[in-house]
């Protein structure tokens, strides 16, 4: 669990970054930020902090060497001595400038902060924050002219309730390559979304019991579309995820041969998913675990993944709430018309 309702602001640093392709360049600041105006100081808290909702942690990495990873360095400069906030803040800019080099990345503003009493499980750390601000939007600025008459203008700003890119680095875990939080509305997977997460950060994800429970759904969603699929109708393939997300709901940790037990049923099933599981760990270069915590934040951020949605070709859409359901629904063939059909039971209607 983490708690962010006592972190503090030790120190602010701000830079502005272009695109490096277009020749922008940086503008840097000479000293810290001064937060002498405790609204600012709330309202900076606010636009930070709030965009990070789900407790999927990551470390800073290396192919050969962590402490050849730069933002690791510049963070543990400023963690073992925090006058090095300033300085090392420059180094991150120009890292981060230097990174800049697809012609869609937009420049904006750089925030390098210092947290304190940050509570990360059970212990309280402090916290470095990095920041970026691209996107503007525009914004109404109505201003009285007397006493009966209203001027309206407008002017470009950023929207505190929309954070472009963040993370934040718990002092914790330091060998490890410290545990990192991350945000990024723009990161659909496309070359210029990359670069904050693996061109600049240099960071993997840290193989808790979060990450092995969004694995298995993932696994599961997958085994579904690709084996599932082949042997079922849509019915089955939507009763089988509804199985599976309640497993995740109803349990607080995961057991392969359980889950084997009340969601696959059948040992056919069962040794079919094992085999499928080993090809999807070697196709993604990793081994889950068979045993662990399950994440409910995990399992709540994933729900909208599994659609419970039998959508025919005739418009007509069926949804599926539970696996109790399944006993009220019917699918077979018309050979007169020549189309599959379901017959649908009910007592009421509304």
């Amino acid at each position: 669990m983490i708690d962010f309702s006592q972190m503090t602001f030790k120190g602010l640093a701000v830079h502005k970054i272009g695109n490096k392709v277009r020749q922008e360049g940086l503008l840097i600041a000479d000293e810290l930020y001064q937060l002498a105006d405790e609204n600012l100081r709330n309202v900076l808290l606010d636009y930070f902090l709030k965009p990070f909702k789900r407790e999927e942690f990551y470390h800073f990495t290396h192919d050969t060497d962590l402490g050849l990873n730069k933002l690791y360095t510049y963070c543990k400069a400023i963690f073992e001595n925090r006058s090095e906030l300033q300085p090392q803040s420059i180094s991150m800019a120009k890292h981060l400038y230097n990174q800049s080099t697809h012609p869609k990345i937009l420049g904006g503003e750089f925030y390098v902060t210092y947290f304190a009493d940050c509570a990360l499980d059970d212990e309280v750390v402090d916290a470095i924050g990095i920041f970026k601000s691209e996107n503007k939007d525009l914004y109404l600025k109505p201003e009285e002219s007397g006493k009966t008459k209203l001027i309206l203008n407008y002017e470009q700003g950023i929207n505190i309730k929309k954070l472009d890119k963040g993370c934040l680095i718990f002092n914790t875990f330091a060998d490890e390559g410290y545990r990192v939080m991350i945000v990024d509305r723009f990161n659909k997977g496309n070359e210029e979304a990359r670069y904050w997460k693996d061109d600049f950060l240099c960071l993997a994800r840290v193989h808790d019991h979060a990450f092995n429970t969004e694995t298995y759904l993932h696994l599961c969603k997958a085994y579904c579309d690709d084996v599932y699929a082949d042997e079922a109708s849509r019915k089955d393939q939507v009763l089988f995820l509804n199985k599976s997300l309640n497993y995740f709901t109803e349990h607080e940790s995961f057991d392969l041969d359980e889950f084997a037990e009340e969601v696959l049923v059948e040992p056919e099933q069962v040794n079919e998913f094992r085999t499928y599981k080993q090809e999807f760990e070697n196709d993604n270069g990793y081994v889950s675990n068979n045993d662990f915590k399950i994440s409910q934040p995990t399992v709540k951020g994933m729900k909208r993944q599994f659609k419970n949605l039998i959508k025919l070709d005739t418009n007509i859409d069926i949804k599926l709430n539970s696996e109790g359901t399944a006993q009220y629904i019917e699918r077979g063939y018309d050979e007169q018309r020549n189309m599959y059909f379901y017959k649908v039971f009910f007592t009421d209607e509304e």
